[in-house]
């Protein structure tokens, strides 16, 4: 790929309107995969965000580009996955799929640029590798997405213990993928990621018990490559950790879902829609989830009284059919900890104790889950 770094004063096309006078700062940014150093990118830096020119990026991908100038809409193909998006909008999709990113893409002295967590939330999901961004060293690395265990060591094919309880703690979204979000800047993925961190860290220690993360940065994970990891480390437990939101600053408080094919969530729930799969043939089906509803019932009754002796308030638990956990072997818990659009809500959550407090109601009971398990006949056989 031929890579130009150009200093110069850029015209560029933001929110439909011609804006004069704007620098557009560049910067070389290396590309490695693996070992081997493929090319570099140009960075613009366009009002403290960080962008590169989606030619380049097709190029580095080897896909193509369709635009339709009156419309403002791109079509990018890749590894034979669509990406649609248009200039100046946040959400895109990917052939049936919708995303979100933080800065929209935009136009710069008539190119298409994309902002540079296009390339570390979104490209991962097409290739089906993980891409990180060393912004000191201006150095983008593509290689096979690693998954972290309980010690935070990256494995790149997850092989369970031996020996030992395993569960896997799922920080809900990441990446490009923010969830819900406050009117106070806070985003659900680093909230759940802040607890699955700290849940990790007070289980460490246990004796006979393995955590792992689906995910120990801020990056994105497919609902299927959730299952599947926790599916490959053949886990006893997995608990998913979300926030809530509603139109509604009235909805509060905690909610706890287990996970079944006998009944699926009306569309007025307060759940996120992303949690449940859209489409699934559940009629006649027999999921793996049904051998497990009692196990999962008595950890979330355990959760809930836990989180209600830390002082939060919420509802009884109720079972979902929950695509995040769709043909799980295993118990499977999601738990939304509170409302990010209720003011009340937001007060407890702002709390320094906040984090500790709900990671430790939640590690308890994960010990309790497990000593309940053992009493039952449970052994660790691996």
């Amino acid at each position: 790929m031929k890579s130009v770094i150009r200093c110069t004063i850029l015209l560029f096309l933001l929110m439909g309107l011609v804006v004069p006078n704007t620098t557009a700062e560049t910067l070389p940014l290396k590309v490695f995969s693996e070992e081997d150093k493929i090319t570099s990118l140009e960075v613009l830096e366009i009002r403290e965000a960080k962008y590169v020119l989606l030619k380049e990026v097709r190029e580095l991908f080897s896909g193509t580009i369709k635009s339709e100038h009156l419309t403002g809409r791109t079509t990018v193909t890749i590894m034979g996955k669509r990406i649609v998006f248009t200039l100046n909008q946040h959400r895109l999709m990917i052939d049936n799929e919708e995303y979100v990113l933080s800065n929209p893409p935009a136009s710069v002295s008539g190119d298409v640029v994309v902002p540079v967590e296009f390339l570390t939330g979104i490209m991962p999901h097409v290739i089906g590798k993980q891409i990180t961004l060393d912004q000191k060293n201006r150095v983008l690395q593509i290689r096979r997405e690693p998954f972290v265990d309980s010690n935070g060591s990256e494995i790149s094919s997850p092989e369970p213990a031996s020996t030992g309880f395993r569960v896997i703690i799922d920080p809900g979204h990441g990446g490009y993928d923010v969830g819900a979000k406050s009117k106070v800047g806070l985003f659900e993925k680093s909230l759940t990621l802040q607890i699955a961190q700290q849940v990790k860290s007070l289980l460490a220690e246990k004796q006979d018990l393995h955590v792992y993360l689906t995910r120990g940065e801020d990056n994105h994970m497919t609902t299927a490559e959730r299952v599947t990891f926790a599916s490959k480390l053949h886990g006893h437990l997995l608990l998913s950790v979300h926030f809530n939101s509603s139109p509604s600053q009235r909805s509060s408080g905690f909610r706890i879902y287990v996970n079944s094919n006998r009944m699926r969530l009306g569309t007025g729930m307060d759940l996120e829609a992303d949690i449940f799969s859209r489409s699934h043939p559940v009629a006649g089906k027999l999921s793996e989830a049904k051998r497990f509803i009692p196990q999962s019932k008595w950890l979330a009754r355990e959760i809930k009284d836990r989180l209600k002796g830390i002082g939060l308030t919420g509802e009884e638990p109720k079972e979902a059919f929950l695509a995040d956990m769709d043909n799980l072997s295993m118990p499977g818990i999601l738990v939304e900890v509170l409302y990010l659009s209720n003011p009340q809500d937001l007060m407890i959550i702002s709390r320094p104790d906040f984090i500790n407090s709900v990671s430790q109601a939640l590690a308890d009971s994960i010990l309790a889950f497990k000593a309940f398990m053992e009493d039952k006949g449970f052994r660790s056989a691996g």
